[in-house]
């Protein structure tokens, strides 16, 4: 399984998607009353169709096939790799959150970036690759339908986030509050989101390697 990380990073992903990426997306949490969550979408938006187009180029799973492990394993070691890409992703703007509360505060118009943010757009990279990866694994080739239904899924779950945040106050007192209670809540749902997130991201492994098992490279 390492091995396959390994390769993946180090053969078949180009470390400007990586590294450099997330730090660059990192730098969105600089611009002042923004939708902060988008800075994450660019990873789907981006990355996604420049790496599985680049796997396609190269035949990347043509090559692991040959390689001593199950498709099985193939199919772990790719989910797990794009979380580490993901997790890079939500580090960076933790940085760069913490930079953008010293310059400007706590008081966006959108959601701002504290623990609950955060919980929430663990959320959203789990339901992006809920329905991405078990769609991609359909094929192991064809990855444009699965990246926009992986997409509009994490966008439209995070529209309704931002947007049932603006309209109900309690709500937004949950994810914002500058109370104690309130700080420990945003804890607690970061905490959740991470759970989510590692089960998900079970179920979609799951999900993919019992498809992947039905196709024939």
């Amino acid at each position: 399984m390492n091995n396959l990380v390994y390769k993946d990073f180090k053969l078949s992903i180009d470390w400007f998607f990586s590294l450099i990426m997330p730090v660059l997306m990192g730098v969105l949490f600089l611009i002042p009353q923004w939708p902060y969550l988008i800075v994450f979408m660019y990873f789907f938006f981006i990355s996604i169709p420049n790496l599985f187009s680049a796997f396609t180029a190269q035949n990347d799973f043509g090559f692991a096939i040959m390689m001593p492990v199950s498709k099985r394993a193939m199919v772990k070691g790719k989910i797990l790799t794009f979380a580490i890409i993901e997790i890079l992703h939500l580090l960076s703007g933790a940085v760069f959150a913490i930079f953008h509360i010293r310059l400007y505060g706590i008081d966006n118009f959108m959601l701002d970036p504290d623990f609950a943010f955060f919980g929430v757009a663990l959320v959203m990279y789990a339901i992006f690759n809920l329905v991405f990866f078990p769609a991609y694994f359909r094929s192991a080739y064809k990855f444009g339908v699965p990246t926009i239904a992986g997409s509009t899924a994490a966008v439209l779950f995070a529209a309704v986030v931002e947007i049932f945040g603006l309209i109900n106050p309690v709500f937004r007192n949950y994810l914002e509050g500058q109370s104690p209670e309130m700080r420990k809540l945003q804890i607690i749902i970061l905490i959740c989101g991470a759970a989510i997130f590692l089960i998900l991201n079970f179920i979609t492994y799951k999900i993919s390697a019992k498809r992947f098992e039905n196709i024939d490279l």
